[in-house]
């Protein structure tokens, strides 16, 4: 069997001459970028691109917001919002998939935050771009809600309502927020201001994300536990072993933006042909505000804000100030914490069981983000009594607090830690665990829908909670797993790429005779399959290739 570089450079050899051309005036080779280890780049070293999957999903962003940029009339924002999906070629797939390029940024951003806060990558030395990333989370939130107000649509009005009543109710400076960020009252006013604001938090991600990620080439990224042996500060030195950026990394970025870009594009194609979508996830504007149907609507926030908005219901949050005491409880004050978080925990251990405080109060975050969330879309605008918040809210955070001091006294003694001999049966458990709790979640979920109630609420949070917890574990005992050696002749990939690659341009070649206007939503279906083929093909590649 030839080895790796071999087949590198047999590659290499192949290259017509307009890719080395392009190569050599681009100077790729020459970037001054980190090498990553070769871990990094296989299936568990994922976890360690969810900020490169933020920044394709950011890039994305950006291009088909200057798209809609070019027929957005602030003056009109309803009309020109159905002008868009109606008229212009493409635009139900620019708008649907920009909204939901806009979400699947806000839940990579929180999946980011919370990886790195597990693993404690906010300790000694990446403190500043620890900050720098919770920053960033604002924003990314900021300019979700701004943007997601810009349609016009009645839950548009809604949310900007939601955003002036809290406004104004901050002393001192509260009506003069509310005249700043919201105008003067005027329709026009008030959507140029959020158009403003959208761009200019945009590009405030942009200038702050260049310097997080300038921190994090300067810091390294955090190195695997077998190297850093749960102890801070831990970074990763190049070493003569790890393959150059170009073109491991390079490649791995390109297959990682094809299938995110791609899932960007078939998801929201998928949703928006289901027709009676639910209004918080249709990739669609909802009714115009002066509509009768919108009378039938509830006063929705964005979904990424329906746990601050369901807090406000809350019995202790009923008075004049409530809605302000609530985003303080609720939103403030747990930003404070994670923007303190690497002041407060100084220690040197990185692993999450040396942690137990910091790390139950990350899982009673997630909890509750997921809890509140969940509850303010089945029951929105309902008060909830002060005793009730209570049974809701606090035994997940006293058996969160008990489960996770308990597992860190056993993993301090030393009974936790699994040996090679048993990893391979540790991965079956955890499989048919995976199994057994993804049919108990799915029927806790179709239960909660039709029978909605507190109990089923419970249910489907501890079944969702331990569908996690096995899917971890599942991943983390799937990357202890001894590597499969390469087949001598790969001829089932090369197989694969070209079945991949025909598929494609078959979808491609279908997808031309359809309308791009009444039809954009079919083309996005297969235009986002096409994507994801490409990634996986340039995976089967990759693997190939360079044994990845």
């Amino acid at each position: 069997m030839s080895s790796i570089k071999e087949r590198i450079e047999k590659a290499k050899q192949k290259g017509s001459g307009a890719s080395e051309w392009l190569i050599d005036r681009t100077q790729l080779e020459k970037l001054p970028l980190r090498k990553t280890p070769d871990y990094m780049r296989k299936w568990g070293g994922k976890w360690y691109w969810t900020g490169a999957l933020i920044t394709i999903a950011f890039t994305y962003e950006v291009l088909t917001g200057l798209i809609l940029l070019l027929y957005y009339n602030p003056s009109s924002p309803y009309p020109s919002t159905i002008y868009i999906l109606n008229s212009v070629p493409f635009g139900k797939l620019i708008l649907s998939t920009h909204l939901y390029g806009a979400y699947a940024m806000i839940i990579l951003v929180y999946v980011h935050m919370f990886r790195n806060y597990f693993v404690g990558a906010y300790k000694k030395p990446r403190e500043l771009q620890w900050i720098i990333g919770v920053i960033l989370l604002a924003l990314t939130i900021g300019a979700g809600y701004f943007g997601y107000s810009l349609t016009g649509d009645v839950l548009s009005y809604d949310a900007q309502d939601v955003g002036r009543g809290i406004a104004s109710l901050i002393p001192g400076i509260g009506q003069w927020l509310a005249a700043v960020g919201f105008g003067n009252g005027t329709a026009a006013s008030l959507f140029s201001k959020f158009l403003g604001y959208h761009i200019i938090m945009a590009a405030l991600i942009a200038l702050l994300f260049g310097y997080h990620f300038y921190l994090a080439e300067a810091n390294t990224m955090l190195p695997s536990s077998k190297i850093s042996k749960y102890k801070a500060p831990a970074t990763t030195p190049e070493t003569h072993e790890m393959k150059p950026w170009y073109p491991s990394n390079l490649l791995y970025l390109v297959e990682l933006g094809l299938l995110t870009i791609g899932f960007i594009v078939l998801i929201p194609s998928f949703v928006g042909l289901i027709p009676n979508t639910p209004i918080l996830i249709s990739p669609f504007p909802g009714p115009s505000p002066t509509s009768a149907a919108a009378a039938l609507i509830p006063a929705y926030p964005p979904w990424f804000l329906l746990f601050l908005y369901k807090a406000v219901d809350f019995g202790m949050f009923t008075n004049a100030m409530g809605p302000l005491n609530a985003s303080i409880v609720f939103g403030l004050l747990p930003l404070i914490y994670f923007l303190l978080i690497p002041f407060l925990d100084r220690g040197n251990s990185l692993h999450p069981l040396d942690r137990p405080i910091t790390t139950s109060l990350g899982v009673i975050s997630i909890v509750y983000l997921i809890l509140l969330s969940v509850w303010g879309a089945f029951e929105p605008g309902v008060i909830i009594p002060s005793p009730t918040v209570a049974l809701v809210l606090l035994p997940p955070a006293i058996i969160t607090f008990i489960a996770i001091f308990g597992i860190s006294k056993l993993w301090k003694k030393g009974k936790l830690k699994i040996g090679g001999k048993t990893t391979t049966t540790s991965f079956f458990i955890f499989i048919i665990g995976l199994v057994i709790t993804v049919i108990l979640t799915g029927y806790s979920f179709t239960y909660f829908i039709t029978h909605f109630s507190m109990l089923a609420l419970g249910k489907l949070a501890i079944s969702g909670t331990a569908l996690g917890f096995l899917a971890i574990g599942t991943a983390r005992t799937a990357e202890q797993l001894p590597d499969k050696k390469l087949n001598k002749i790969p001829l089932g990939a090369y197989v694969s790429i070209g079945l991949l690659t025909l598929m494609s341009w078959v979808l491609l070649g279908l997808s031309l005779r359809l309308n791009p206007t009444t039809d954009a939503m079919v083309v996005g279906m297969a235009l986002g399959t096409v994507l994801i083929f490409a990634g996986i093909a340039l995976a089967i590649y990759r693997r190939v290739i360079f044994g990845e």
